[in-house]
């Protein structure tokens, strides 16, 4: 199927082409190990998002965005993917959590909220929303360490939570808190979670994207933070999974693609035995399976992203992940191996791609149908 049928679709996927290609020559990877902590992080990166009309692209085009849809959301997933994961990975999560939030516009706290994220957007530190998703669900099906109730005029938090994107750079975090009482959706100030963080920066690939486990104890949290809860909150949670699903298993289909369009390169270069390695029978069927495998894997994520909004959507997008991240995997494994030892070496790009396509798959547990304990 042709998922660029619309105008604006392509578009963006051709934007989303130039802002992979300025990460690649701006984002040396040797320069990123060099950060230690948050506070280094690269918000150019960012401010060069918002620049090509990145990052509030999902918004509605009354509050600042340009509505752009859950396809073409995947589109420009991919295609920055492409450039960087860990790019991809800090719009996607951003992303999520505006797509949300746009839920509940009407609402004047939050409609405010949100059109804040888009006038802030060229300021030196451009506003991104993060998310907070419960690591006791993500582990397993128990939620009895999760604690989410109100009290003496706030609400109280305790449990331990993985940010994907580090709270210290959230202005807004969105909280997932799916307790055994009652399912609530919160909305607090990066800065008030950002001292109860254990930092995870730079230990993982996605060398782009600082992640954290949140550890909260007896948090009081003000009245006015709860976004939702009952069932509008399960409702905008499931949104909120399937945009997070989405968005990483677009991340990594195009993160895939570049390493299979790497190691076909590499092919038609490299000679052993006095010839091309792609003229090698094994080579080019491994090389022909990883095309195979990455438009499958595509395929899925556009199949979920088309039906977002439906309720069969979140399954969709669950499997969609866990098809992406296993062949994806498989495809980085095999460019490697087209390299031959070369691929495990920082001088070639592969090993990254690797590193930072097992970073995505854990940010959701190494288990992703057990994430947040719901079953579909």
């Amino acid at each position: 199927m042709e998922w660029y049928d619309r105008e604006e679709r392509a578009l963006f996927a051709q934007t989303g082409d130039k802002f992979a290609k300025w990460v690649v020559e701006n984002n040396d990877p040797a320069k990123i190990r060099e950060r230690t902590a948050p506070g280094q992080f690269n918000w150019e990166m960012i401010k060069q998002g918002e620049r090509a009309g990145l990052l509030c692209a999902p918004m509605p085009e009354n509050l600042g965005g340009a509505g752009l849809d859950p396809i073409g959301r995947a589109v420009v997933l991919e295609r920055i993917g492409r450039g960087a994961a860990g790019a991809a990975a800090i719009f996607a999560v951003h992303w999520a959590g505006l797509i949300t939030l746009a839920c509940f516009a009407d609402d004047e706290r939050i409609g405010k909220t949100l059109s804040q994220f888009s006038e802030k957007a060229m300021d030196a530190r451009p506003w991104l929303c993060g998310v907070a998703l419960p690591a006791a669900v993500i582990d397993s099906k128990d939620t009895s360490g999760l604690k989410a109730e109100k009290a003496g005029g706030g609400i109280v938090l305790s449990g331990e939570f993985i940010c994907p994107l580090h709270p210290a750079l959230m202005e807004r975090a969105l909280i997932s808190a799916p307790t055994e009482k009652e399912q609530m959706l919160l909305l607090i100030p990066g800065k008030d979670l950002a001292p109860f963080c254990k930092d995870a920066y730079p230990g993982t690939g996605l060398l782009e994207m600082p992640i954290a486990r949140l550890n909260l104890r007896e948090f009081k949290a003000s009245a006015d933070s709860l976004v939702a809860s009952g069932e509008k909150a399960k409702e905008a949670i499931n949104l909120l999974r399937g945009a997070i699903y989405s968005g990483l298993s677009s991340a990594m289909a195009g993160n895939a693609r570049a390493a299979a369009e790497y190691a076909w390169e590499y092919s038609r270069q490299r000679i052993q035995t006095g010839r091309l390695i792609i003229e090698h029978q094994e080579v080019r069927r491994v090389l022909e399976n990883m095309n195979t495998l990455v438009e499958a894997s595509w395929a899925m994520v556009c199949s979920g992203a088309a039906v977002e909004n439906s309720e069969q959507a979140l399954g969709r997008l669950r499997r969609a992940f866990l098809f992406s991240g296993t062949a994806c995997e498989q495809v980085c494994l095999d460019a490697i191996q087209c390299l031959g030892g070369y691929g495990y070496m920082e001088d070639y790009p592969l090993e990254r791609r690797l590193r930072d396509l097992k970073t995505i798959q854990c940010l959701l547990g190494s288990y992703a149908l057990e994430w947040m304990g719901t079953s579909c």
